[in-house]
């Protein structure tokens, strides 16, 4: 007897501690996340990182000068610390995107086709891959040299930082393969997993030819540091860029946490943080006189300005007004963005008809061998801006007329012309702005007042995460020193025009 109630106590104990390890189980979650989930959860976060307007995230369109802060102007001034932006760029790119993106094609390799071509599941590696390579494109244009090829190999938590031409050309090479690895007649990711170009065999074809418009983006990037190599890749890439009708979105939900990343910072948070600038506004309709350092004058008022922005409310007759760059600016006294643009499920732009057309007028400009005139271009460019936000081709026309935008008398200098109309066009988009800004140095920009850090121009990267100032010492030391120093004004390895 004896025995008996010693073993039916090993047992008892023994099932216990079994019903004790089973609450350790998490029964809610996945215990497994496919790659195509993965792979959509990365791009939702790169999109956001890209268009959100949240301080401690994303500066430019305040440093592009196409908003004017209300209450708090110091991130106009181009105060980067206190908010901690380029820790947050640089943690969301490594953690959230690009960890998730190489996590995501080890599982795709793996998963089983359950239905699906080797084709298909080969167009959707190439989707990641193509991805991942405008993620980094991103990284290394925000910062310069960063960590690349000890990145995301955990055994290596003190990664070193590679050179960024390098890294660029290998990313260029790297966007070759995965263009080559298309199907253009197979479908891409499942319904529902592509929340850019939709899955089919008719959004693979819009991949390759975004994944050229990207190409020919960075090559022009390199022009002015490896000319004879640009001019190879933007010859490669430009007879398959988008045309027109063309457009790559991010397609939001109307639901939360999927809403419009633009919607979430300046409607659902209840705030009024941002009014349109006097910089913009200005450009956009005839002014007399015209005010210091203005950007552009026209006599014709270009037909996107009502698109973009509403008159101040409650002016009588509607007066377009902006705030003043860099200060602390009334809500209720300027003109604000106009809603249209911030509904929960409004598409954002990450590339379009447009910036193909006005980076084939500078490919032109520069002589490459890319096909027509770079006023035809630069024309293209403007009118397909001007209709898609709403106006009309006579309008469009109308304002192409004026001496001061057409392309033969409008500035003296082309990067002038293109830039200008480009920092117009870019409207909502603020890293294109500012890839556009610093290639071509136009259009001329100045400090707001009371600037920050001693930065008397605007900024032209993003100083290093200060973290890595204590947790990678050494190899940021290094890093800082290569790059010529951890300043916002330190011109970056395609960044060689100085004013």
């Amino acid at each position: 007897m004896k025995k008996l109630l010693i073993i039916i106590s090993v047992f008892l104990a023994f099932s216990a501690c079994s019903e004790l390890e089973d609450l350790n189980v998490n029964v809610k979650d996945f215990a497994e996340v496919s790659g195509e989930s993965l792979y959509n959860g990365a791009t939702l976060q790169f999109i956001n990182q890209m268009s959100t307007e949240d301080v401690n995230r994303n500066l430019l369109l305040m440093w592009m000068q196409h908003f004017a802060n209300t209450t708090y102007p110091d991130e106009s001034r181009y105060d980067m610390t206190t908010r901690g932006v380029p820790n947050t760029t640089s943690n969301t790119m490594y953690r959230l995107v690009l960890v998730n993106y190489q996590e995501a094609a080890r599982v795709l390799e793996t998963q089983p086709l359950a239905g699906i071509s080797q084709a298909r599941r080969d167009n959707q590696l190439a989707i990641v891959e193509i991805m991942t390579v405008f993620a980094w494109s991103y990284v290394f244009e925000n910062f310069g040299d960063m960590p690349y090829s000890q990145a995301l190999d955990f055994s290596f938590p003190t990664p070193v930082y590679d050179d960024g031409l390098t890294v660029y050309k290998d990313l260029i090479s790297r966007l070759n393969t995965a263009m080559e690895d298309l199907t253009l007649t197979e479908a891409g990711m499942p319904a529902g997993y592509d929340n850019i170009f939709g899955g089919t065999a008719e959004g693979t074809a819009k991949w390759y030819k975004f994944a050229n418009t990207l190409k020919l983006r960075m090559g022009l990037m390199l022009s002015d540091v490896d000319n004879s190599y640009s001019k190879t890749v933007v010859e490669e890439a430009a007879p398959n860029v988008f045309v027109q009708g063309d457009l790559m979105t991010m397609n939001y939900l109307s639901a939360s946490p999927n809403q419009n990343q633009q919607y979430v910072d300046l409607v659902a948070s209840g705030r009024d943080d941002y009014v349109v600038t006097s910089n913009i506004i200005d450009a956009m309709q005839p002014t007399n006189p015209a005010p210091e350092h203005s950007i552009l004058s026209v006599t014709v008022t270009d037909p996107r300005l009502g698109f973009y922005a509403i008159p101040v409310v409650g002016s009588n007759p509607p007066v377009y007004l902006g705030g003043a760059q860099g200060q602390a600016n009334s809500y209720a006294a300027f003109s604000h963005v106009n809603p249209i643009h911030l509904t929960a499920n409004r598409p954002w732009i990450i590339m379009d008809y447009t910036e193909a057309e006005f980076l084939l007028a500078e490919a032109v400009e520069r002589g490459f061998s890319v096909g027509g005139t770079a006023e035809a271009h630069y024309i293209n460019a403007v009118k397909s801006s001007i209709v898609f936000w709403g106006g009309t081709n006579a309008q469009a026309d109308a304002y192409l007329a004026q001496p001061s935008v057409a392309y033969a008398t409008a500035f003296s200098d082309w990067k002038q012309k293109i830039g200008t109309q480009a920092w117009l066009a870019y409207w909502l988009r603020g890293n294109t702005i500012w890839n556009s800004y610093r290639r071509l140095d136009y259009p001329r920009l100045f400090a707001p007042p009371d600037y920050k850090q001693e930065i008397d121009k605007v900024p032209v990267r993003l100083f290093y995460p200060v973290n890595e100032q204590t947790l990678n010492a050494d190899n940021y030391e290094a890093a800082s020193l290569k790059i010529g120093g951890d300043f916002p004004l330190t011109r970056l390895f395609f960044d060689k025009e100085i004013y």
